[in-house]
C-alpha cells in the first residue's frame, strides 16, 4: 500500500476526527489526513464548518451552566436556556 492510500480517510473517519478535533487535539498525522481529506471531499469540509458553528453556540448558549446533580433540575435549567 502507497503512501498516498494511507494518508487518504473515508468520509466516517473524517467526521469522526472532526467531533474529535473539537475537544482534544489531533496528532499531526490525523491533522494532516483530515486537512487532505478536507480538500477533496466538499461535504466533510461542509461539515466541519457546521460542526465547529454549532460547537461554538452551544458553548456561548451553555456557558456557566453548574452542574446538577438531580436530572429534573437539570431538565428545567436546559429548558430554561432554550427558551
Amino acid at each position: 500500500m502507497n503512501v498516498m492510500n494511507r494518508m487518504l480517510l473515508s468520509c466516517v473517519k473524517a467526521t469522526e476526527l472532526t467531533e474529535m478535533k473539537q475537544h482534544i487535539p489531533l496528532s499531526m498525522v490525523k491533522s494532516i489526513q483530515l486537512h487532505l481529506h478536507a480538500t477533496v471531499c466538499s461535504g466533510c469540509k461542509n461539515y466541519m464548518k457546521q460542526s465547529r458553528i454549532i460547537d461554538e453556540l452551544l458553548q456561548r448558549k451553555f456557558n456557566g451552566l453548574a452542574i446538577i446533580e438531580n436530572t429534573d433540575e437539570l431538565e428545567s435549567a436546559i429548558i430554561s436556556k432554550i427558551l
